[in-house]
């Protein structure tokens, strides 16, 4: 049973989105791709968003991503390119126009008119990927892919480790608008990732919504170890017994600390903060006081809003990564819209 301020949510919930699906736009060219999750908190929704637009690159498709933008103050639709400031940009948008050259990020809050900025673009974008866009009743989609954390929860393999609206838990929607999913991703750490497969328990219980969509794995690797002031690569071996001291403001920490000790890291200090956390240099001179020398690792997306300098700095660069039957699946329900069918 929900409680008031449950229930407060939900019919806020509901005229919102009544409201804006009344004045949902349909882009007159290309398929829109949402990737998005159900809950607040890092479930792994920019990593899939690069992953997936790299690889419809790949298969020759012109792709852009449409994006709110969380927290950057640069009014939208904006195209964001690589060495925007995350304060203007938003940090995972910057991030995502760094990873994807040649890939335009469009942010802009009303993710219609961001697609119709894309549209004027020479040439225009055959495929539009709409970042974090589960909750988004502006623009019409062909297809919703739903990432989930598999794993975490007070079962293992369950993902609704938060069973309860906001503001009391954290999700974004009631668990039945898993049914409106076309593909359901398991997100899983970079441990459980070597299994390389949608967990049991996972499965169960996102069935218990959704008997229709199809279900894939998408796991991490570790990439590469960059020393930020240099730009310099270095495999994640180079972390193979070493002590570092690592800091994060990112939705799962946790899920960075585990990155951390696959690669071999011994992590003599790790400070967390909040998602999207500004890091001021007041902030950075004291985790260079905390880290009395020994290397200091964050991830690529703290590296986009610290301010202070990136001397002694080390980001690592992870990946993810799905079977290929996701992608095929992925094409074979936008060929309508793209003209392009499964394959090379």
């Amino acid at each position: 049973m929900k409680g008031l301020f449950e229930l407060a949510y939900l019919l806020g919930y509901k005229f919102d989105r009544r409201r804006k699906s009344a004045k949902a736009g349909r882009l007159p060219e290309g398929a829109v791709i949402s990737v998005g999750n159900l809950t607040t908190g890092g479930t792994g929704k920019t990593p899939l968003v690069i992953m997936l637009a790299g690889r419809l690159t790949e298969e020759g498709l012109r792709v852009a991503v449409l994006t709110r933008g969380y927290k950057g103050a640069l009014p939208g639709p904006a195209l964001i390119t690589p060495g925007m400031s995350a304060a203007d940009a938003g940090d995972e948008p910057l991030l995502m126009a760094e990873k994807l050259p040649g890939v335009p990020v469009i942010k802009g809050k009303d993710r219609y008119a961001a697609g119709l900025y894309a549209l004027a673009l020479d040439p225009p974008p055959a495929v539009f990927i709409l970042d974090d866009g589960f909750q988004h009743w502006r623009l019409k989609r062909d297809i919703d892919i739903l990432i989930l954390t598999a794993g975490g929860g007070r079962q293992e393999g369950d993902p609704f480790y938060l069973d309860k609206l906001l503001p009391v838990g954290g999700l974004r929607e009631p668990l039945s608008e898993i049914g409106r999913a076309g593909i359901v991703v398991a997100g899983m750490g970079p441990l459980a990732g070597m299994a390389r497969q949608v967990p049991p328990d996972f499965e169960r219980a996102v069935r218990r919504y959704n008997t229709h969509a199809p279900m894939f794995p998408a796991w991490y690797e570790t990439k590469w170890l960059t020393e930020c002031e240099s730009g310099k690569k270095y495999p994640p071996s180079r972390l193979r017994g070493r002590e570092v001291f690592a800091f994060a403001g990112i939705g799962r920490p946790d899920s960075f600390r585990q990155s951390l000790l696959e690669a071999g890291a011994s992590i003599r200090g790790f400070w967390k903060f909040r998602d999207h956390h500004m890091f001021t240099a007041a902030e950075m001179d004291s985790i260079r006081k905390a880290a009395r020398g020994l290397w200091i690792i964050t991830t690529e997306k703290d590296i986009m809003r610290l301010e202070g300098g990136r001397a002694g700095l080390y980001a690592l660069s992870v990946e993810m990564h799905a079977p290929e039957g996701f992608f095929a699946e992925v094409l074979k329900k936008t060929a309508d819209r793209t003209g392009k069918t499964e394959g090379p």
